[in-house]
């Protein structure tokens, strides 16, 4: 891969962890070989490379001559579809060795990243190979490239995958040490996610608070405002703040404030909404005993 596709990628799938060292690794050597077949050569290969245009990793037949292809005006080759020996029998630091013909062809991403060569070598001359020859070694390299990069896609895919779970996770992990009750509901409005203090005052389990399952809890007098305003709300993702009586595990109704707030992802799109639940019974108490004790005074 050449540096125009940035640090970050080129590093996630050709440092430790290569691109062609994903599950289709076979798949690509038989695709290798059978380039080495249509073509009747020793040496068939699919090279990825680095930003410095060094190859990292690559697949295929005749390792033992990839040390003389490691000299191979790269650059060049990625440029366009090259053969050795051209007219003027020259390749500026190349050291062939044994090799005595080279046909190379760019890889390039659906988008015109490169993504390394494809290249064949004979340890014969090959005058007889035509540019027809090279026209089929170009189609074949569209459609090796084509696989990689729906692989790089699936990695990312991947990748990208295991970091919405980690995100979920460390927020599953905070959320359960919090000392007040969280809910989290999806893009769908239903609840997807109650916290450990939610739990231990309602005394339910997780599956049945998901949905619209927490609307159990909800004073019968108080549950069609309760619903009614937190929908209004998700709907027209702006944050809610009301008050209502909502059934204890011990049975007991309690006076409860929730506040809550859409979340919104980077790019501005909605992914959910998040609310906070605190009982204020016993605040509230404590300030009728007060009244009390003054109006007794």
């Amino acid at each position: 891969m050449s540096s125009k596709i940035g640090s970050d990628p080129i590093e996630s799938y050709c440092g430790n962890q290569g691109l062609l060292d994903e599950p289709e690794h076979e798949s690509l050597f038989r695709l290798a070989k059978l380039v080495e077949h249509l073509f009747h050569v020793p040496i068939a290969y699919l090279a990825l490379l680095g930003p410095d245009l060094r190859v990292v990793t690559r697949i295929g037949s005749g390792s033992d001559y990839w040390a003389n292809m490691s000299t191979y005006p790269i650059a060049t080759a990625l440029a366009k579809p090259i053969v050795w020996p051209d007219a003027s029998g020259e390749a500026a630091g190349f050291v062939n060795g044994k090799i005595k013909f080279v046909a190379a062809v760019p890889l390039q991403s659906s988008d015109g990243l490169e993504l390394g060569l494809l290249v064949i070598a004979d340890l014969k001359p090959r005058p007889d190979f035509s540019q027809q020859d090279h026209e089929t070694l170009r189609e074949l390299a569209g459609v090796l490239a084509e696989k990689m990069d729906l692989r790089l896609m699936a990695s990312q895919a991947r990748e990208s995958e295991r970091s919405v779970k980690e995100a979920e996770r460390r927020f599953r992990s905070i959320a359960d040490c919090a000392p007040v009750m969280i809910i989290y509901s999806g893009v769908d409005g239903g609840v997807s996610f109650v916290n450990e203090a939610w739990l231990e005052f309602t005394g339910r389990s997780f599956e049945e608070e998901l949905g619209d399952g927490y609307a159990e809890s909800l004073h019968p007098d108080d549950r069609e405002r309760v619903v009614e305003e937190y929908w209004n709300s998700f709907q027209a993702r702006r944050p809610l703040s009301l008050r209502f009586r909502m059934r204890r595990g011990d049975g007991e109704y309690r006076m409860m404030e929730a506040r809550g707030r859409p979340r919104f992802l980077d790019d501005g799109v909605c992914a959910g909404y998040i609310g906070c639940f605190i009982d204020l019974t016993d605040q509230q108490l404590s300030i009728l005993d007060l009244h009390i004790e003054k109006e007794r005074a």
